[in-house]
């Protein structure tokens, strides 16, 4: 039987990427966040890169206060200053911190028509299909 993922789309700044791909980076904030039970991030790059670049597992979701946001950057390398959370999270009392685990670079950056008519990048996130995660899945280096 096939396990059953649920696995979001979201757009994110090349800088971040690239501290998430080194492992510097451990937590993804959110100011929104999904109702259903996301297992998975599929990481798309914007510009100038503009290709989907690697899948993520969430190891946990917490919405939190600013202050114990920031503890989670600190305990998980959250990849900014305490300033730019502040700036990214103002006018909010809480936020999402998405705790990051496994995660599978592709093995070739994909184009976003490449899954399907009609994908775009997201604001804050998109479901996919769960053929589309497997398509995705299938261009990790482990393919699983």
């Amino acid at each position: 039987m096939r396990q059953e993922y649920k696995a979001v789309l979201i757009s994110i700044h090349p800088k971040y990427v690239n501290k998430i791909l080194d492992g510097s980076k451990r937590v993804e904030f959110r100011r929104v966040w999904a109702v259903q039970k996301v297992s998975h991030l599929v990481i798309y790059s914007t510009s100038p890169d503009m290709k989907v670049v690697a899948t993520v597992e969430i190891a946990e979701v917490l919405q939190e206060s600013q202050t114990n946001l920031w503890e989670a950057a600190k305990k998980y390398g959250g990849g900014l200053t305490r300033k730019e959370l502040r700036t990214y999270f103002s006018g909010l009392s809480k936020g999402y911190a998405l705790v990051l685990d496994k995660i599978k670079p592709l093995t070739r950056p994909l184009a976003l028509a490449e899954l399907g008519n009609g994908i775009r990048a997201p604001q804050s996130y998109a479901y996919l299909t769960a053929d589309q995660f497997l398509f995705v899945q299938s261009h990790t280096s482990l393919g699983e």
